[in-house]
Parts: C-alpha cells; sequence; structure tokens
C-alpha cells in the first residue's frame, strides 16, 4: 500500500477514510457499468452500497477514538474539550371551526458540536515502556544475529 496524505495526516483513521472512498466508487462504478440490470436490482445495490459505506464509516470512527484513547494514556497531560447537542422539535397541528380552517407547523433544530483535544508531551511511564520495548528488540535482534552466524558455520559444527 502506498503513502497517501490520507495516512499521514490522519493515521489509521485516514486509511480507513481512504479504503472507504475507494470501495464506495469502485461499488458505483462496477454496478453502473451493467446496463441489463433492472430498477430494483439497481436500487437494492446501491443499498448495499450505502450499507457499506456507513460500516466503514462507523469502523473509521472506532479508529478514530481508539487512536485518541491511546494517545491519551501516553500523553503526560491532555486537554480536553467538548460539546454535544443535537436537540430539536416540530409541532404540528390542525384547528377546524365552524367559521374557519387552520392548519400551522412548527420547527425548532440546534446543533453545536465542538471537541478539541490537546495533548502535551508524554508520560514518565511512556518513556520506560518505550526503553523497555527498544532493550527487547535490540536483544532479539542480537539473538537473530547470533544465530544467524551460527548457522552460517560449517555443517560439522552444526552434526557435534
Amino acid at each position: 500500500m502506498s503513502i497517501s496524505p490520507w495516512s499521514i495526516g490522519f493515521g489509521a483513521t485516514g486509511v480507513v477514510i481512504e479504503l472507504a472512498i475507494k470501495k464506495a466508487i469502485e461499488a458505483f462504478t462496477q454496478k453502473s457499468d451493467d446496463a441489463s440490470k433492472t430498477s430494483t436490482e439497481l436500487l437494492d445495490e446501491a443499498q448495499k452500497a450505502e450499507i457499506k459505506s456507513a460500516v466503514l464509516q462507523t469502523q473509521a470512527k472506532v479508529q478514530q477514538e481508539l487512536s485518541i484513547a491511546r494517545r491519551i494514556l501516553i500523553a503526560e497531560e491532555v486537554e480536553i474539550e467538548e460539546f454535544y447537542d443535537a436537540s430539536g422539535s416540530a409541532n404540528a397541528g390542525a384547528k377546524v371551526s365552524k367559521e374557519s380552517t387552520s392548519i400551522g407547523l412548527q420547527g425548532d433544530g440546534r446543533k453545536i458540536t465542538k471537541r478539541v483535544i490537546k495533548f502535551k508531551g508524554f508520560n514518565s511511564q511512556t518513556n520506560n515502556i518505550l526503553q523497555t520495548i527498544e532493550s527487547a528488540q535490540i536483544q532479539d535482534l542480537t539473538e537473530s544475529q547470533d544465530m544467524t552466524a551460527q548457522s552460517n558455520t560449517s555443517p560439522e559444527h552444526l552434526n557435534k
């Protein structure tokens, strides 16, 4: 897989988003190429494509939340400021009398969304964990090099 602006800018989430876009484009281009399909078959395929797209979007959101959670675990300082409100209301009414008839509709919607997450530094435990992982990787590399060196010795040495 090549490196794309999505993967650089958004990490794992970007990769999932890019895959979702590619799959959606593939689904729509494949389906539009077949002219022998009926309208109901095309509608069914469009619904399937929408469902696949919704699943991929949900997976992208999950990946995003997981990466935020991982970063929270290793950050020295985390500042989170979230506001969510997606309220809405609607009313409909009708009034009938001998003199007149009236119908009324009323709607009200409000959407507030703000999400700011700031990470600063890495906590001291993270440094210890990274050092432990790094030393374990170095030890594994050293052991694999030793085994490679031993396997490159003469067959007589291996039979002993």
